[in-house]
């Protein structure tokens, strides 16, 4: 029923081995007990309406309605609650190219037919709503983008993604914004909020996070979904037939993360600080193709005419230690995905190793 996802099978075969990984596009991993404030450890409610609270928690982190609100595991899993609730085996799913392929495999998964439009490396990976309009048809239910774009770091502005909503819901589609990377660089304000969610910007948009990427929580799944009220109950029947409820620990942890949530932003923006900048010179000095994103902790670098790069990238990673992902995960083969979550001095070593792998013989 679903394909294979190359990426994610190439990605556990590689992670975790290297010395400089310049691959891992969230900030490091953090045991919440790490940020707890003044050293208190707060009692997490034990009761039946646990669930309502980590979804009154999420409706408050990100400044929407608890009736537009719903948990997942994760960003992946708040994508396939989606898919699940707006499509029938048959209908349309238009994806952005390129793209990070569980975006695709999700859909194909479902029983839907992919289409795609593009964002074309010569604009940066730009969104250009006119895009996606021209690649509409009558049997497409859904609009998929990602925001910071997924491998290279672009932002589309909110006009841009009103745009978008216009040109889905002109057949009747909604606009599917995964924003898992979106809160780079503020994250949250004072309030321990994230104003930005795309799904404040239209009727018609259901936005899909986690505090995986920004927040060091990847292995937590604290996910969730963001729509309108009648989807939004759609996709609780969907997750009423296949799971029930979820595990009153994952609850409890999902609401120690948002109550530590400012102390987690500060975490990440201490972590990334200044090695965005280190990477375009680096990218800069070598003349190579570069997505120049403005935020985030990931870029995309390409070599014209050098070919699919993957097995290069490979090697570096066996014979230097270091590891990027290979373009052609997301139907770019001649570049490569690098991020800057490592340590400062990691990175520079690894750039200096990834330099040596990746010059002409």
């Amino acid at each position: 029923m679903f394909p294979p996802v190359a990426y994610l099978r190439w990605a556990r075969r590689f992670h975790g081995t290297v010395r400089y990984d310049l691959a891992t596009s969230g900030v490091p991993a953090v045991e919440l007990p790490e940020v707890e404030v003044g050293g208190s450890k707060e009692e997490i409610p034990c009761a039946a309406n646990a669930c309502e609270l980590l979804r009154a928690a999420i409706a408050t982190y990100n400044a929407v309605p608890i009736t537009e609100t719903v948990a997942a595991l994760g960003t992946t899993h708040a994508l396939w609650l989606a898919y699940s609730a707006l499509t029938s085996p048959g209908d349309e799913i238009l994806v952005e190219e390129p793209a990070y392929e569980p975006l695709v495999a999700i859909a194909e998964g479902v029983g839907a037919r992919v289409r795609r439009f593009a964002r074309p490396e010569r604009t940066r990976f730009a969104l250009d709503p006119a895009c996606i309009a021209k690649a509409m048809s009558s049997r497409t239910r859904a609009v998929v983008l990602t925001n910071l774009h997924n491998p290279s770091g672009a932002r589309a502005t909110d006009d841009e993604l009103r745009q978008a909503a216009r040109a889905a819901a002109a057949h009747g589609a909604m606009l599917i914004v995964d924003e898992v990377y979106s809160p780079f660089d503020n994250l949250v304000d004072d309030r321990g909020v994230f104003a930005g969610t795309a799904r404040r910007l239209a009727p018609n948009v259901i936005a899909v996070s986690s505090l995986t990427k920004c927040y060091g929580l990847g292995a937590e799944r604290i996910g969730w979904l963001l729509g309108p009220a009648e989807i939004v109950k759609r996709v609780e029947d969907v997750l009423i037939a296949t799971s029930g409820a979820f595990p009153l620990s994952h609850t409890r942890l999902g609401l120690r993360a948002f109550h530590h949530i400012k102390a987690l932003a500060n975490r990440s923006r201490s972590l990334v600080e200044g090695k965005r900048d280190i990477v375009a010179r680096w990218a800069a000095d070598h003349g190579w193709g570069w997505s120049a994103p403005s935020e985030g902790l990931f870029g995309f670098a390409s070599l014209a005419g050098r070919g699919d790069l993957t097995l290069r990238i490979e090697e570096a990673a066996r014979v230097r230690g270091v590891l990027v992902t290979p373009g052609a995960f997301f139907g770019v083969p001649s570049g490569f995905r690098i991020a800057w979550s490592a340590p400062e001095e990691d990175l520079k070593i690894g750039l200096e190793h990834l330099e040596q792998a990746l010059s002409p013989e």
